[in-house]
Parts: structure tokens; sequence; C-alpha cells
């Protein structure tokens, strides 16, 4: 009998389809990984952008006597109403109102009824109509010498308002021009500051005197009639539902009374938990609801409701998913075709960690590697507009994914909203 001899056996297909699961796992938590280390970065940006909004909003009320930034008012006389919130105007439905380009030309969105010289008169058609949101958070960029820029959440992928191009400048307008300029251009929702008559009764003021914990803006409303339905206790999951869409519903950053930000993984985030995302009762002081509306204003000294919404500037689709600047339309199977000739080839990128990865993207497939991980997902095209698209993508084990690709005019492509191939991808061939 020998001793020590050893039992041989060959490598089973069993032992290779483990091998494959673990890497497939591997690569899945890697570029998972990476994609948190990003947004992680652009949430941190994205709370920068509220501080400096915080700062501006100081700075305003230090100049008009602790009051923050509004426009005309039209307020109730009469107990129990409330003044509609509006958003855009006055360029909402009136796409010819476009400020000369003369930067001599400025804009009073305080200009009275009745004008008392020229300038007055050519002002008065770019005056808000009362009680706009939007118009009040323009201020800023009117007075407070703030970018454009602040105004966007750099996980949503919008573009800054360039303010109509040539020598226009923010002094020129009034507002972001409608709903369209609203979904491309702003991330955030403000606090309305009209309130109800109950609210006034009750003692609510939007100035510096606030409430340390009063939320003042935060990432975009979701909106949608989940926020109704929710409550504190709700679970984790339903309180996704009422979550903003800028951070992949995962939370949002919220700008409070005394300039701070902090990140809420679900809406009852203001003032005794109050749900920030509607108006009325909610939190503790009633437990047992999400608020009494979506579109209103605030009905107690408490009640944050911060506007505009995302489904109400058309940041959202039919379905309830985000589609935030571009307007994607159901491609035609011609159209789709010709859209993955262009696409189709070899792409590269250094990934955060200094790795090398590539992409390979075919006909119906698009592949990703790094070192020995390789990902591979197969995908549709949902929705078009010009170079822009929306990707389904499908892979065995795992849950329905997505992703907006661009196909820059460089010939690369940039991959936004997929926790696997987000990035700046470099045309190889």
């Amino acid at each position: 009998m020998q001793v020590g001899t050893r039992c041989r056996r060959g490598i089973t297909s069993t032992d290779l389809l483990v091998c494959l699961a673990i890497l497939l796992l591997a690569s899945s938590f890697t570029f998972a990984q990476l994609a948190r280390a990003r947004e992680t970065s652009n949430r941190i940006k994205c709370a920068s952008n509220l501080k400096q909004l915080g700062m501006a909003i100081l700075l305003y009320s230090n100049e008009n006597r602790g009051a923050y930034p509004r426009t005309r008012a039209l307020l109730p006389v009469k107990a129990g109403e409330m003044p509609a919130p509006v958003w855009g105007t006055p360029y909402q439905g009136n796409d010819d109102l476009i400020p000369p380009n003369d930067p001599q030309f400025i804009t009073n969105p305080f200009v009275p009824d009745n004008p008392k010289d020229d300038a007055q008169k050519a002002a008065l058609p770019f005056r808000p109509q009362y009680n706009d949101v939007t118009a009040a958070l323009f201020l800023l960029m009117r007075t407070q010498d703030i970018t454009s820029q602040s105004f966007v959440c750099p996980t949503t992928g919008l573009e800054k308002f360039e303010f109509g191009g040539g020598k226009r400048n923010a002094l020129q307008w009034t507002n972001w021009p409608g709903n369209d300029a609203l979904r491309k251009h702003l991330s955030y929702s403000y606090q309305n500051p009209y309130p109800s008559s109950d609210a006034i009764g009750k003692g609510f003021k939007l100035n510096n005197s606030i409430s340390a914990e009063f939320a003042v803006a935060s990432d975009m409303n979701p909106g949608g009639e989940a926020l109704l339905k929710l409550t504190p206790q709700s679970p984790a999951r339903q309180q996704r539902e009422g979550n903003s869409f800028n951070h992949d519903r995962d939370g949002q950053n919220i700008l409070y009374g005394d300039g701070h930000v902090e990140f809420f993984n679900n809406p009852f985030a203001g003032v005794q938990r109050d749900n920030i995302f509607t108006f009325g009762d909610s939190g503790k002081e009633s437990p047992d609801k999400g608020g009494d509306g979506i579109i209103g204003s605030p009905v107690g000294p408490n009640d944050s409701i911060l506007l505009p919404t995302a489904r109400d500037i058309g940041q959202v689709d039919e379905k309830g998913g985000f589609v935030g600047a571009i307007q994607l339309a159901k491609p035609t199977a011609q159209q789709a075709d010709a859209v993955r000739q262009k696409i189709v080839g070899e792409y590269q990128q250094i990934l955060p960690n200094g790795a090398d990865a590539t992409l390979t993207v075919t006909r119906d497939q698009l592949i990703a590697s790094s070192g020995p991980i390789t990902i591979t997902f197969t995908y549709t095209i949902d929705g078009l507009s010009g170079s822009d698209m929306q990707l389904s993508l499908a892979a065995p084990q795992t849950q329905g994914e997505s992703a907006r690709l661009k196909l820059e005019d460089s010939g690369d492509l940039t991959i936004t909203r997929s926790p696997f191939f987000e990035g700046n991808w470099k045309r190889k061939k």
C-alpha cells in the first residue's frame, strides 16, 4: 500500500460554472463600487451647490430686511384660501418672449402695472405672474452673482442655463423660460414663499429668523401621488417612491434654515418630520398621512412645500422614469438600426481607481472589461433624441437595468445612470 498518494481529477464543468459565477459577482461589485464612488462625489458637488444657494439666500435676505426671495405675491385675504403657485412665467406658453440681444436691456420682475417710462414699458411683458416660485429663486442669479451652474445637480445630466446666447445675461431674464427650460436647467426645488391664509394666521414667515430645521430648498421634488400615501413609518422600499429622482431615488440633499445641507433617505425631513414635498400636516403632527396635497402653499409655520416638481416640468415620463433634459421618443426599427451602426465599436476609459477599462459595443451587447473581469449586457434602444438614447439592459441573474447614452461629435460615448457602464468612453476603433 502506497502512502501519500493523492486523488487527482480534472476540472469539471461545474468548477467552471462556479468560477464564472464568482467572476461575474466580483465584476458586479467592482463596477458597482466605482459607480457608487462617482455618485458619492456627485452628492458632494450637489450639496455644495445647495450651500451656495443658501449663502446667496442669506445675502439676499440681509439686503431685503431679512426676507427670503419672492417676486410679486397675490396673498389670500379670506380664511381658508390658498394662492395657486406657478413657475416659468411669463415665458410658459409664450415662446416668442425672448429678450433682445442687447446688454443694455434690463428687465424688472417688480415693474408696476402702470409703467412710468419707456424702460418700464419695455420690461412689462417680462414680469412674472403672481406667486411664481421659480421666479423667486431666479432672483438669486439677478442679484447675488451666483452662476446658473449652481442650479444643476451633476447626477442629473442637466445643463446650465446660457440665457439664450449672444450678449444676454441674467439681468435680461426674470425666470427660466417656461417648463422646457426648467426641465433642462433646474435640478432643485425651493420653498413656496406664498403662504395660505391659514399659514399667515398661524405666523408663517420665510426670512432669516426661521428654524434651523426648516427645509428651504432640496433636490427636485419628484411629485406623484405616492408622496401622499407615505408615512414616517413606511418601509424603505416605499419611501424610495417619495425621494427625488436626482440621486436614483436613494434620497435627497436638503438645505436648511441655518445654511447646513444634509442628505436624507426619505422626504420626512422637515420640522417635526414634516414631508417636505407636500403641503398640509404630516410627520409628527399627523403621523398617519403624507400630507394634504403636492401643488399648493404652506398651511402652517412649520409646513415645508418645495416646488416645482419633476413631474410637472416634464423631467419624468409616463412610466414614471426620469428622462431629465432630453425628451426621448420611441424609435422606429430603422432609426434604432441606424444608431446601432454608429455606436458599434471599441472604447476605452481610465477608471477612478486608475485601472484601464474597455467597452465593446456590438449590435446587441455592451461588454465592459477591466483586468480579468468582464460583464456583458444585451441592450435595446427604447428612446431616441438626436445623439441621445435610452437603453434597456438585460443579463442573467440581474434585475432590469437601464442606461442613458450620448454619442459625442468626436465619436466617443458618454454613459450615465448606469452602475456598470457609467463614464466617458474614448473610441479606439
